[in-house]
Parts: C-alpha cells; structure tokens; sequence
C-alpha cells in the first residue's frame, strides 16, 4: 500500500513539475511574443510620421536614435544620401537567421520541439522596415512583416509554412533595370492608380502578398496600404493568410482559392482600360514617350485578319530616348492612326526607358495606352504625370 502511495506520489510530483515546466515556457514565449507586437507597433506609427519628400534628415536622425539598437546601414549615411533599415524580430528568427547554433537553430534541428514552440504560441517573427534620405528628405520607404504558421493542432503531417506580405515605394509603377519586381500586373486599375498589388511566383512553403505604392500618394492611403495587424504575432490560433496579416491586400483576392472563408466578390471584373481618365498614371509609369508624325500607313494580312502598320518620324521625345535621333523614320503597329497627323506613342517596355533588345529595331510596339492624338489636353495629362518622377541615386528599395 505504502509502496502505490509513493508511486502516486511520484507521478504526481512528475505531472506538475512537467505542467510547471509547460507554463513557464508557455509564460515566457508569450512575453517574447507580446513584447515583439509591443514594439512592432510603434515602429509602424513612427513610420506612419513620415511624409515623402516632406520629412528631413532631422526626422530621420530621430528614427535612427529611437531605434538604433536595431537599426543598420551599408557605407555612409548622411543628409545627401542614407539607406537605413530597422529589424526587428524575436529569438528564434534572430538566431535562426543569424547564429545557427542559437535557439532558433536548435529549434529547426529538433522538429517535435518546433512543432511544441509553435503550438504555445511562438512563431518566428522579422518586421523590416527602411527609408531612403537624400539632399536632405525622406524619398523612400518599405516595411516588411515574415510570421511564421504553425502546423495544424495533431497533423504529423503538416510542418506550416510562411506568411510574408510588404509594401514599397516607387517613383513609378514600373521594374527598372537591375531591381525588384514590382507587385501586380503591367496595368494599374482605374479603382487605385496610386498603387498595385500582386503575390510574385516561386515562394516555396510561404504564402506572399506585396504592394508597390506611388511616392505621390496620399498619405492617409499609404497609412492604410502600410499597416499591419500584429495581433497576429499573439494569437493563439493563427493567422493562416497573408490578408489577416496585411489587411489591405484583402481587396486583391489574391489567394481565395485557398481560403476557405472567402467569398469571391458580386462585383463585375475590375477594368483595366484607364488611359483616357489617367493618362498621367501611364505618363508616370512610362520610361519612354514619343511624338511621331505618320508619314503613310499600309494593311498587312495574317491568317487570324488584319493589322495596321504606321511608318512614322519621330519628332520628340517627352521622356527617355531609347528608339533612336529624332528624324529618324520608325514602323508602329496601331490602329486608327491617320497620315499627316501627331501622336503621343508610349512603347512596351518590360524594363523602365528600355526597349526590348530582341525586337525589330525599326518596329516600335505600342504597349499600355498605345497610341494618343497630340492634343494640348493630353499634354497637359503628361505633365501631371512627369511631375510625379523623381531621380533617385541608386536602385529601388526591394
């Protein structure tokens, strides 16, 4: 009898040593967690303070000692140029990503101490935030948040993945050469020409949304585009889609097919045809803009129909100068071109004031909006637009 009362005992004393345990690191790892959110949070709102081109170096320089234990920069950072970055993250990110034989790379070797970290509440976290100073103001901005999705409660099979979503500033909608993609497809939709929004390919176990915003729009939109709900990081139950992290890319549908909470919208399909109510947009977005003079025009037959091509003389370029001297004589593939007559031609550039290195040389192949009549209304869109482009030193944030 004594010898059951001293096994019970045992047992018991061993059951609530290991809840003991349990809570501690239940206590701890939510500490960590609400701590991260904590200051994740006032880092958005002081990143929410910024005005582009309006904020100083002196604004700046408050950023950077307000958070200079997690902040970094490559080679010099002064008032005429600074890229400044700000990473915060909480133990297991840092040293997994960091110092491999950390917490967090003693967590990855050991999967069932992984999936347990995840299950009470711990999920690999980075908020990355940057702005780019120059001659004196602030020119750029990104924030980024990675959490990580625990696997589902008692499935071995399941090991989580990544929801990675972000946002970014540019001059104009467009990839330039050597840089990041920009987030969405070539065409801004009429609803929001201020901004895109896309998830790129190739994202092995993660699930990732992006936006890509105009430097030139307003600030109580980027506000709502830039901000994140960093409930997500003390949840007990997860986040599981990049919209619960990043509310606004909500409105994208990007992942409905996974989500199946989702409601695929009433609304009809959005449009695409905005060149006559946003030329500035396309003007914005264009590395190159000609004015040409249709000197003749000829039909040519494929087996599908027709196609109209426009011998022209470039007269002027309003932006780039990437097809060749003016006066010199270019074919365009358009419609509705007439003989005698000036046209504004925005070419198809898969890089920013670059022309496709494999095409015809003599052939220019209008892309978004094509071809518009020279008219002083149309002009005056363009200039709306050109005043909308910057000239940064160095490449894009991405």
């Amino acid at each position: 009898m004594a010898y059951k009362k001293w096994i019970l005992r045992i047992l018991r004393v061993t059951a609530l040593s290991v809840l003991a345990v349990v809570l501690l690191l239940f206590a701890a790892v939510q500490f960590q967690q609400h701590l991260l959110r904590w200051r994740a949070e006032r880092l958005m709102a002081d990143m929410h303070q910024i005005r582009l081109y309006q904020s100083t170096w002196a604004d700046a320089q408050k950023l950077m000692d307000r958070w200079g234990k997690w902040g970094h920069y490559d080679g010099s950072c002064t008032a005429a140029e600074c890229r400044y970055f700000i990473d915060l993250s909480n133990a297991g990110w840092r040293s997994w990503d960091r110092e491999p034989r950390g917490v967090g790379g003693w967590l990855m070797r050991h999967h069932s101490a992984h999936i347990l970290y995840r299950w009470i509440g711990g999920r690999f976290t980075i908020v990355q935030v940057g702005f780019i100073v120059q001659d004196g103001t602030i020119w750029r901005t990104i924030s980024w948040t990675n959490i990580e999705v625990p696997p589902k409660l008692l499935d071995c099979e399941d090991c989580g993945y990544t929801l990675m979503t972000g946002a970014k500033s540019q001059q104009a909608l467009h990839r330039s050469e050597g840089e990041g993609s920009v987030f969405g497809g070539d065409d801004v939709p009429s609803e929001h020409p201020y901004y895109k929004m896309g998830r790129p390919g190739g994202c092995e176990n993660c699930l990732m949304a992006g936006i890509t915003y105009s430097t030139h729009t307003p600030q109580a939109e980027i506000e709502r585009l830039t901000s994140f709900d960093f409930s997500c990081l003390t949840r007990l139950v997860s986040c599981r889609m990049p919209e619960d992290l990043m509310p606004a890319t909500r409105e994208g549908h990007l992942y409905d097919y996974l989500d199946p909470n989702s409601h695929e919208p009433s609304i009809a399909p959005r449009s695409y045809e905005y060149c006559k109510t946003f030329l500035w947009a396309v003007a914005r977005d264009a590395g190159t803009i000609l004015i040409v003079d249709v000197l003749s025009i000829k039909q040519e037959k494929e087996y599908s129909g027709s196609y109209q091509l426009a011998s022209v003389k470039i007269d002027g370029y309003l932006k780039g100068d990437a097809y060749g001297p003016l006066g010199s004589v270019r074919t365009v593939e358009a419609k509705e071109m007439v003989p005698g007559k000036h046209y504004i031609v925005f070419p198809e550039e898969d890089i920013y004031g670059k022309r496709d290195r494999y095409g015809d040389d003599s052939l220019i192949a209008p892309g978004t909006c094509g071809v518009q009549e020279d008219t002083p209304e149309n002009r005056r869109e363009l200039e709306k637009g050109f005043a909308q482009n910057d000239h940064l030193r160095g490449p894009e944030l991405r």
